[in-house]
C-alpha cells in the first residue's frame, strides 16, 4: 500500500505582513494531484495543520478543499492536532471530516478511547493506525511537579509520552500495517536555523527508546527540517511544506511517500512539493542590486544585506522600489571606531549628562544653542511633573 506523510503546512500564518494562502494553495494542488495520480491509499499530516487556533476563514477553505478533493479520488487521511492547532476545534469539526475519509484527533487519548484506528484501504490491506497528537508539558507534568525538582518534572514527561506510545501499539496486529503517529520534539533531532521558537524546549524531549520497533513506519511533526530520527527504526519527519523563514534558505521542502506491507521493511521516498517560493538571501551594493533586479524580482521572497559605508535613513525605500519582494532589509556599516567617554563626577547636572552623551555618540561637543534648548526642555518638563 501507498503512504503520504505531510506535515507542518501552517495554513494561514502571516509573516513579515504576508500570509502565503496562494503559495499554500499551489502546493496542496500539487500534492493532491500526486495521491489522485499514484493512488495513493493513505495521508497521515502529524500536526500544525494550521498556524493558529483561529485560522482566517480562506486557510480553512483550502484546507477543506483539499480533504474532499483527496477524499473523492479515494485515499483515506488521519490527521493529529499540533501546538499551533486548537485541538477541541479539530475534534469539532472530525465528525463532518469523516465524510470525506478524513479522521481527525484533536486531543491525546488512550487507544481504548479512540486513540488508535483501524482504516481498510482499496489495495485490500489493513492499516492499524496509533495516533498521538501534541501533548503539551503541562498536560503531563504538574504545577507541583514543576515546582520541585525540574530534572524530575522532565524525566516525567518523558516517561509519560512513553506510556502513551506502549498504550497507542498496543493494538498493533501482525498482519496489518502498523503505524505510528506523534507531534513531539524527539531527542536527538536537528533543528534547522530557524528565527522561529519550536514550543517544546530540548530538555521537554522524547527519547527515541520509546519508539515501537513494531511499527512498520513512524510519521512525525513538530520539527520543520525533514530528517531521519530514531537510529534503525522507520522514524520520519516530514519537515513544513514551505520555507517558513529565513532561518531555513536553501532547505529543501519534501513530503514521504511510504510504500508498506504487512511484516516487511517499509520502502521511503521523499519527494519535492511543488508551488512554495524559495527565500533567498542577497548582499549586494544598491548598483549592483539595480542589475540584479529583473532576475529576482519575482519568483522568491527576499532578504537584501547592502554594504554601506555610512547610515542611510532611505535604504529600505530604495531596496524596495529596485525589489518589490523584499520582504527584510539590513546593512552592514563599518565597525565603529572605540569611542571616547566622558566619566562624570557624582552629582553633575543633567546638561552636563547630555554633554557627555553627545560627545559619546559623535565625538564632538554640542553646540551652545543645542545645550541651552536641551535646558530649556528638561526644566519644563521638571515643572510639568510638579
Amino acid at each position: 500500500m501507498k503512504i503520504v506523510h505531510t506535515s507542518d503546512w501552517h495554513v494561514g500564518r502571516r509573516w513579515k505582513g504576508i500570509l502565503r494562502l496562494d503559495e499554500m494553495e499551489a502546493v496542496l494542488d500539487h500534492l493532491a494531484d500526486f495521491v489522485e495520480r499514484e493512488a495513493v491509499d493513505l495521508i497521515l499530516h502529524t500536526g500544525d495543520l494550521f498556524d493558529s487556533r483561529n485560522p482566517p476563514a480562506e486557510a480553512e477553505r483550502l484546507v477543506n478543499e483539499f480533504f474532499v478533493r483527496v477524499g473523492i479520488a479515494g485515499a483515506h487521511m488521519v490527521v493529529i492536532a499540533g501546538n499551533h492547532d486548537d485541538p477541541q476545534r479539530l475534534d469539532a469539526r472530525a465528525m463532518l471530516a469523516e465524510y470525506a475519509n478524513v479522521q481527525i484527533l484533536g486531543r491525546p487519548r488512550s487507544a481504548q478511547m479512540g486513540g488508535h484506528r483501524i482504516i481498510g484501504t482499496r489495495s485490500g490491506e489493513k492499516v492499524v493506525v496509533g495516533a498521538l497528537p501534541f501533548a503539551s508539558a503541562g498536560a503531563w507534568v504538574s504545577a507541583l511537579d514543576l515546582a520541585g525538582d525540574e530534572a524530575s518534572a522532565r524525566s516525567k514527561y518523558a516517561r509519560m509520552f512513553q506510556r502513551a506510545v506502549q498504550n497507542l501499539s498496543q493494538p498493533f496486529e501482525t498482519d496489518a500495517v502498523n503505524l505510528l503517529m506523534a507531534h513531539t520534539h524527539l531527542e536527538g533531532a536537528a533543528f534547522g536555523e530557524s528565527e522561529r521558537r519550536v514550543h517544546i524546549g530540548e530538555d521537554w524531549a522524547a527519547t527515541a527508546q520509546t519508539l515501537p520497533t513494531s511499527a512498520n513506519y513512524i510519521a512525525l511533526g513538530h520539527i520543520h527540517k525533514p530528517q531521519k530520527v530514531g537510529g534503525t527504526l522507520p522514524a520520519y519527519y516530514a519537515g513544513a511544506s514551505l520555507q517558513m523563514d529565513f532561518g531555513e534558505v536553501g532547505q529543501e521542502k519534501t513530503f514521504v511517500v511510504v510504500d508498506a506491507k504487512p511484516g516487511r521493511p517499509a520502502q521511503i521516498e521523499h519527494i519535492k512539493y511543488e508551488g512554495g517560493l524559495p527565500l533567498v538571501d542577497i548582499r549586494a551594493s544598491l548598483d549592483d542590486l539595480g542589475a540584479l533586479a529583473d532576475e529576482r524580482r519575482s519568483g522568491c521572497w527576499l532578504r537584501v544585506t547592502v554594504p554601506l559605508a555610512e547610515k542611510d535613513p532611505d535604504i529600505n525605500r530604495k531596496v524596495r522600489d529596485l525589489l518589490p519582494n523584499t520582504l527584510v532589509v539590513k546593512v552592514d556599516l563599518p565597525e565603529a571606531e572605540q569611542r571616547q567617554t566622558i566619566r562624570l563626577a557624582e552629582g553633575a547636572s543633567p546638561a552636563e549628562h547630555y554633554e557627555a552623551f553627545h560627545w559619546h555618540e559623535h565625538q564632538t561637543e554640542p553646540e551652545p544653542g543645542v545645550v541651552e534648548a536641551f535646558q530649556k526642555l528638561h526644566a519644563s518638563a521638571s515643572e510639568s511633573e510638579t
